[in-house]
């Protein structure tokens, strides 16, 4: 048992003091007893710092020496006082905390142990520590030793018991000097977890790695107990009991042996991080040094150029000029893990001058169901839009724990026609239906139903509709075919027919010649509700071999395609300048402004015009005009403008920036219009009109 000598020695020079004051002709005769063993420990009381330590046997402030006994908190333990919790340069103090934001922080403390008949630890005093709602997901804390730890042999490991909130939870233990981070020299061993198995009281064992050994480098316990969680409210850990362990049997986690399905969105609309399939942006540095543990390495597999992350704590990314991804709208990301308990991926950007004076981040967390084997996330960036500046992204970040191996890390969408894009081969031929090297063929003796399935479907929804693109021959009969998504797909044992409601089929398409050549088939919109996980495939024509390839369903991300107009061409004696558009009593009855630079566009399920306009005080009633060819003096008559269509006027009023819609009627799917005119019909008054867009619209509305 430790004692404490300095309360001896008090006593002591009381009584010399004592002594003094009197006279006596002999030196006085001081008694020192030897201390009875401590009592068990009385915990009816605590103090402010969350401390239950009011029994008189214990004895608060004193550092444990894990070298002499295992740290059982029972007679003595360190004070987790604030006023003894260590300033930034760790000059005084015992103890520290981290993680806080403003005044939320942790508290650490002892109290009672929350199980005590645990067959696992049945102590009475244990430690806890309380997370408020607000502080950081990697919220922790750290106490000192009286010396360096020395690992006995075949006891290269830490034990803690640890109240387990249930299964999978994530614990951090670091070992560490005395030395402030970022002094030259500081030893740790990095961060090591360990993970939960159930509830109650648990053991983990974390093996010590060897760094130039192990021996008389660390006095400090650093602990994150709830590891890359943020918490919805306050919660409570609980740990006690640390002592060296038997060093636990690591399993070498999983790594992929293929690779990620090639993404299939145009080089012109990604911004690329890292992919074989696309250039990435310049001044991109891969793995910055900010004090990971996190081993960074580019692998080949199958082939393909991957990212593996190992050893995994967090992770960044940094670029040397921000990059702009506000005009995206998904992030795509590929990854494989076979042991990470947590994995959480980061947009950051720089501080917006809020009251912190820290960057911008926000996290989105990865699913970890389907380990050992390669994952595909597509994160809306509107997820990050509320808390990071898209405009000004220039860092990334990755918190989590294992090796993980990332690939096709890019942001995408946003342009015209641009949606999330899924790779199927159809590969499950069923009722007679047959397929092999992307031939596939129904026979005359397959049954009425036959066709083929995807195997690895995609859980899709089409809202804003959507389309198949892919690459057909045949052997010289021409085919017919179409495709068909369900709900759920038919099993005869499972699932019947009605599961595979609601489900919807496309029009047919024939593929034709013996010359490769790409088709495409429209998705009409469904209700936003639907979803479907049965992607099937149907030939119309038996008999008949038809190859096909690259086979991508493309879920569209918005309602229509958009193009952005000015209107700058004036003519006839209207006038435009900074955006301010006249009609004067001067200017010819046809007068009016053309865009200069128009898309082709077609409107077979109609569309719309959204457009700002403000007036300088009255209304302006103004509409808008689609020619299939521009009328030019010396070239095109008015016969060549012909189709053409107007829209209904709308009237701009008031002085203050309004938006206004349009509807675009639909037009004969055969008529494309690449004149684009603006008309006002109200005279002598300026009207201000930005941000005019023309979206032509996917499907039925």
């Amino acid at each position: 048992m430790k004692y404490n000598h300095y309360l001896i020695l008090m006593f002591s020079f009381l009584a010399l003091t004592l002594s003094c004051e009197k006279e006596v002709e002999e030196p006085p005769i001081i008694n020192v007893e030897e201390p009875e063993e401590p009592s068990k420990p009385d915990d009816s009381g605590s103090d402010n710092s969350g401390n239950n330590n009011s029994g008189s046997d214990f004895v608060q402030g004193i550092d444990p020496n894990l070298n002499e006994e295992p740290i059982t908190f029972e007679e003595y333990g360190p004070s987790f006082d604030l006023e003894n919790a260590q300033p930034a340069d760790r000059s005084a103090g015992n103890w520290g905390f981290f993680g806080s934001v403003g005044d939320t922080q942790i508290t650490v403390g002892y109290s009672e142990n929350p199980d005590p008949d645990s067959e696992v630890n049945n102590s009475e005093r244990v430690v806890k520590v309380t997370e408020p709602v607000g502080v950081e997901s990697w919220a922790g804390f750290y106490f000192m030793l009286e010396e360096k730890i020395n690992f006995p042999a075949g006891k290269e490991a830490i034990s803690v018991q640890f109240f387990s909130p249930g299964p999978d939870h994530v614990v951090l233990l670091k070992l560490e000097d005395e030395l402030a981070n970022g002094t030259e020299g500081k030893k740790s061993t990095g961060d090591l977890f360990a993970e939960t198995t159930g509830t109650g009281w648990e053991t983990l064992v974390f093996n010590i790695p060897d760094k130039d050994g192990r021996d008389g480098f660390y006095n400090t316990i650093t602990m994150i107990l709830g590891y890359g969680l943020t918490n919805d409210a306050e919660v409570s850990y609980y740990i006690d009991n640390f002592n060296f362990a038997t060093p636990v049997e690591v399993i070498a986690a999983a790594a992929p042996t293929t690779a990620p399905d090639a993404p299939t969105y145009a080089a012109e609309e990604v911004i690329s991080i890292f992919s074989d399939a696309y250039t990435a942006v310049e001044g991109i540095n891969l793995n910055p040094n900010w004090g990971q543990n996190t081993v960074v390495t580019e692998e080949v597999i199958a082939g393909n150029t991957v990212l593996k992350y190992e050893n995994l704590n967090y992770q960044g990314t940094t670029f040397e000029t921000a990059i702009d991804v506000s005009s995206k709208t998904r992030l795509n990301i590929d990854y494989f893990t076979g042991d990470a308990a947590t994995l959480k991926f980061f947009l950051i950007s720089p501080d917006g001058d809020d009251a912190d004076e820290a960057a911008d981040e926000k996290a989105y967390e990865l699913d970890l169901t389907n380990l050992g084997q390669w994952n595909r996330a597509i994160i809306d960036l509107t997820h990050f839009a509320d808390v990071v500046d898209l405009s000004q992204v220039f860092q990334l970040k990755v918190e989590g724990t294992g090796t993980v191996y990332f690939d096709n890390i890019f942001f995408y969408g946003g342009g015209s026609g641009s949606g999330d894009n899924y790779s199927n081969t159809y590969g499950g031929a069923f009722g007679g239906a047959s397929v092999s090297d992307n031939k596939f063929n129904f026979p005359s003796s397959a049954e009425a139903w036959a066709g083929f399935a995807e195997l690895s479907p995609a859980t899709l929804s089409f809202p804003n509709g959507g389309k198949i693109t892919f690459k057909g021959t045949t052997a010289g009969t021409d085919v017919d075919l179409n495709f068909k998504f369900e709900r759920l797909a038919y099993d005869a044992t499972g699932n019947g027919a009605a599961d595979t409601e609601p489900s919807f089929s496309t029009a047919n398409v024939t593929v034709s010649g013996t010359d490769e050549t790409t088709y495409t088939v429209a998705i009409p919109a469904q209700d936003a509700d639907n979803t479907y996980a049965s992607h099937l495939l149907y030939l119309v024509t038996r008999d008949a071999e038809v190859t096909l390839t690259d086979i991508v369903i493309t879920a569209y991300s918005d309602s229509g395609d958009n193009y952005s107009n000015t209107y700058g061409g004036a003519f006839g004696g209207a006038s435009v300048s900074d955006n301010k558009f006249n009609f004067p009593s001067s200017a010819e009855a046809w007068a009016g402004f053309a865009e200069l630079s128009p898309a082709t566009v077609s409107f077979p399920y109609g569309g719309k015009i959204t457009f700002k306009g403000t007036t300088a005080g009255t209304d302006v009633d103004l509409n808008f005009k689609f020619e299939r060819l521009a009328y030019d003096a010396t070239g095109n008559g008015a016969a060549d403008t012909e189709p053409s269509f107007s829209t209904a006027n709308v009237t701009v009023s008031g002085t203050d920036e309004t938006t206004y819609t349009v509807a675009i009627p639909a037009q004969d799917a055969d008529n494309t219009y690449a004149s684009h005119l603006l008309y006002l019909v109200t005279r002598d008054a300026e009207v201000t009109l930005t941000d005019i867009v023309i979206t032509a619209y996917h499907s039925e509305q």
